[in-house]
């Protein structure tokens, strides 16, 4: 995120932060210099985020998976699949209308425009998701 962002992100939890323009990894270690335990990279971070975890530690690649051939420094990697579920999507509808879950939505578009939704992901830079409408 964007260090404008900083309080936003902080608001939905985060301890630390380290923003979009800095390198992730020394940053991190900064903060905790041997490394965290573990991460989560939903943002296609990849190597960025995987430097930052500790060896031993464990990382998990939420967004298109992280191909590793052999294990590095003994961190467990793992792909994170999502697979649909009614009735957990019920209830996170539920979260979002009582105001407990927060969305941050940066635009929506009819699906007829996925192409268009691709190419603004490609760019970088969108400060929310994209959401697709039938």
């Amino acid at each position: 995120a964007s260090a404008a962002d900083e309080a936003l992100v902080r608001g939905f939890g985060a301890e630390m932060f380290v923003p979009r323009d800095v390198h992730l990894a020394d940053a991190v270690r900064a903060l905790v210099p041997g490394g965290v335990d573990g991460a989560v990279d939903a943002a296609l971070l990849a190597a960025a985020a995987l430097d930052a975890v500790r060896g031993g530690g464990a990382f998990a690649a939420v967004n298109g998976g992280l191909a590793v051939p052999v294990p590095l420094r003994g961190i467990s990697v793992r792909n994170a699949w999502i697979r649909a579920d009614a009735a957990q999507l019920a209830a996170l509808a539920d979260l979002v209308d009582e105001g407990r879950l927060t969305l941050r939505v940066a635009d929506t578009l009819p699906l007829a425009e996925a192409r268009k939704a691709h190419a603004r992901l490609e760019s970088g830079g969108l400060r929310g998701r994209l959401v697709l409408l039938p």
